[in-house]
């Protein structure tokens, strides 16, 4: 069994063609992440419609830019993760970016956001999928004044030291397609143990002008066991393993 533990499956137009092509290659669960107000009850939309999805929900680090009201809706988003806890496999996608978002007198904003959200996962004990870029050391200094049950750091591409902490801390890094061509992503694959490993499409997000979808799963799970030199199936079994500690409810 593969499965996509981060996709913003609510952003394609035909979310049931992607779901069907997923399924057709052997990629049996998606965990759909949303990102705006907005997407919260998209999301939960399509759990409720399909099988194959798996909820999780909080608010993007891009949202303090994208939406100037994101913190008068706040309250809202908090009551609305409430009612739907018990439904969710995890709270993302949430976190710190300093990377895309460069005004820094929005960054204090988003921290609260952040520890808002990590608060809300250690209340319903839900692991977390976590967005670093550009922020990595501070969420890393953030993250355990939590008691959180699991983290997931989704395409991580940060100072190769902070993967060496969040390994001996027992966080998963989940990889996406862009371990083709990115040396970062290759260098967070070479450190991680196959036990920390995670797979993801981040879809549907462009990887070298091609739109990112669960379907290009099994080629980041050919590329893992090339790097790692371990067979794909040993490999395979390993990853569903980690899904399975990690995202316990979807199975």
């Amino acid at each position: 069994m593969l499965i996509d533990v981060h996709c913003h499956l609510n952003l394609y137009l035909v979310p049931e063609e992607i779901i069907s092509e997923a399924q057709q290659i052997g990629v049996e669960k998606i965990i759909a992440v949303a990102m705006s107000a907005v997407s919260q009850k998209r999301i939960m939309d399509l759990s409720e419609r399909f099988k194959a999805v798996y909820p999780a929900l909080g608010i993007h680090p891009q949202e303090v830019q994208e939406n100037k009201n994101i913190y008068k809706e706040l309250d809202e988003i908090i009551d609305f993760i409430t009612i739907h806890s018990d439904k969710l496999c995890a709270i993302g996608e949430i976190g710190i970016d300093h990377y895309f978002v460069k005004d820094n007198t929005l960054w204090p904003l988003q921290e609260k956001i952040f520890k808002t959200m990590l608060g809300l996962a250690q209340k319903f004990n839900l692991p977390v999928n976590l967005h670093v870029k550009g922020a990595e050391k501070e969420v890393f200094e953030i993250l355990p004044t939590y008691n959180l049950p699991n983290i997931n750091i989704h395409w991580y591409s940060g100072p190769q030291d902070l993967v060496k902490i969040g390994l001996d801390r027992g966080y998963f890094f989940s990889i996406t397609p862009a371990i083709e061509y990115s040396p970062p992503v290759k260098k967070t694959v070479e450190l991680c143990a196959p036990t920390n490993l995670l797979l993801e499409s981040d879809g549907p997000v462009r990887y070298h002008n091609q739109t990112g979808t669960p379907s290009m799963i099994p080629y980041v799970l050919k590329k893992l066991s090339e790097i790692k030199n371990i067979p794909k199936n040993d490999l395979k079994d390993q990853i569903l393993e980690n899904t399975k500690k990690i995202f316990n409810k979807i199975f």
